[in-house]
């Protein structure tokens, strides 16, 4: 009489084994499951972070702050709006520096144009280009600045600045000085005489503050 037990048991192994065989594909289907779901969530994340709404405010008398202000829209595909003085400083730069010396100094304001169609509430980042003047922000742009200080709170602020030696001085501390409410980033100086050589470095900056995370709001 043949004994069946030895052929019993060598079907029980492969019942075994064939179960987790079945066991091994359902938790290789569920980490597969797991791991996509972690790269969608990723993939989400970064498109939160490229879909911020950006955009570029600048005031500028010889052109190359908004040179610079147009690199850096272009760049980070913001809208731009320029920051006009009510009374256009004279195109002389002799009687520009009459005109704007004792408001640097001073740090008074210069009234300006209201800008059609903007609507801060619409943007995440925001981009304000000045030029050096005396060490300090061109009065039209501290004007905006401070006329919009209430707007931008809780936004990501950062100014870029053009100058013709002084490099930064106290433009940052006094930017950032006017928004007390707001995350800003840190600020960038590009030589004027240069600028249109700088499309690189601009493009660089713009890229970088659009990457920087946002700083605890002061």
């Amino acid at each position: 009489m043949i004994d069946n037990k030895p052929f019993a048991q060598i079907k029980e192994v492969m019942k075994k084994r064939a179960l987790n065989r079945r066991e091994f594909a359902r938790g290789s289907l569920a980490l597969a499951g797991v791991a996509a779901l972690g790269n969608i969530g990723l993939a989400e994340e970064g498109t939160k972070k490229m879909s911020k709404k950006c955009m570029v405010v600048y005031f500028s008398w010889s052109g190359n702050t908004r040179f610079a202000a147009e690199t850096i829209a272009k760049k980070s595909g913001a809208d731009i709006f320029e920051i006009k003085a009510e009374t256009p400083y004279n195109s002389d730069f002799s009687k520009c520096c009459d005109e704007a010396k004792p408001e640097c100094y001073g740090k008074k304001l210069r009234p300006i144009k209201a800008i059609e169609g903007l609507d801060l509430s619409k943007y995440d980042v925001v981009f304000v280009g000045s030029p050096n003047w005396w060490g300090t922000l061109a009065p039209p742009v501290r004007t905006w600045v401070t006329q919009n200080a209430a707007a931008l709170k809780g936004k990501s602020v950062c100014l870029f600045q053009t100058h013709g030696g002084g490099g930064m001085q106290s433009l940052g501390r006094d930017f950032a000085a006017l928004l007390p409410e707001s995350k800003v980033l840190p600020p960038k100086a590009f030589s004027g005489s240069s600028i249109k050589s700088s499309v690189k470095a601009l493009e660089e900056f713009a890229t970088d503050r659009m990457a920087t995370p946002e700083p605890r709001q002061r």
